[in-house]
């Protein structure tokens, strides 16, 4: 298990090397704004959360043997329950504006920090141009890439249930269980890698 702690490290140093910044006065402060920033980004992806499994309660459940038709079926049910109850959902409900800037730079580092062939191949599996809205399905036809280990270590923990994904140059917060997307950042990925994917 990743330290929980370890998204904290990019924060701090980016507080800590910022150009002009006081130790004692604008450094102290960015670093609580990011901080307090961060802690509203958990406290939304729990209550969103804490919303899914309440209304899964209202789904038939699924067994351990479950044909992959019945796991569509319940998947589906729980993505129409979900859509109904977050009908006014919209993007940047849970990647508010003042965490997006975060994210941007933690992922970036990450990026320029690799090889350009080992930052190409953590952008291998990655879909691209598929449009994205929330509550809408993750694309069927589009793979699941998944978050290099090394960043996903970086980024901020998420509660069991709901996962870090790209798509294209975005990042998306997905429901797994649903299947449906929560939330998402656009262009976190340089164009570069794009282009040369």
């Amino acid at each position: 298990m990743p330290n929980a702690f370890a998204w904290l490290a990019p924060l701090l140093l980016a507080a800590l090397t910022a150009p002009g910044c006081s130790a004692d006065t604008a450094g102290a402060q960015d670093v609580t704004a990011q901080a307090g920033a961060l802690r509203e980004f958990g406290d939304r992806t729990r209550a969103y959360l804490a919303l899914r499994t309440k209304l899964a309660a209202g789904v038939a459940a699924v067994s351990g043997d479950a044909t992959s038709e019945q796991i569509t079926q319940h998947q589906g049910q729980l993505a129409a329950a979900v859509r109904a109850a977050r009908k006014d959902a919209r993007h940047g409900d849970i990647f508010t504006p003042p965490v997006v800037p975060q994210f941007r730079t933690i992922i970036r580092r990450d990026l320029q920090a690799r090889d350009i062939r080992d930052a190409l191949a953590a952008m291998q599996e990655v879909p691209i141009a598929l449009p994205l809205r929330v509550n809408t399905p993750w694309p069927p036809d589009a793979p699941r890439a998944t978050v290099p280990p090394q960043l996903l270590s970086s980024l901020y923990p998420l509660p069991e249930g709901l996962e870090y994904r790209f798509l294209d140059r975005h990042l998306v917060l997905l429901d797994g269980e649903a299947n449906l997307v929560v939330d998402y950042i656009l262009d976190v990925v340089p164009t570069v890698l794009r282009g040369r994917h």
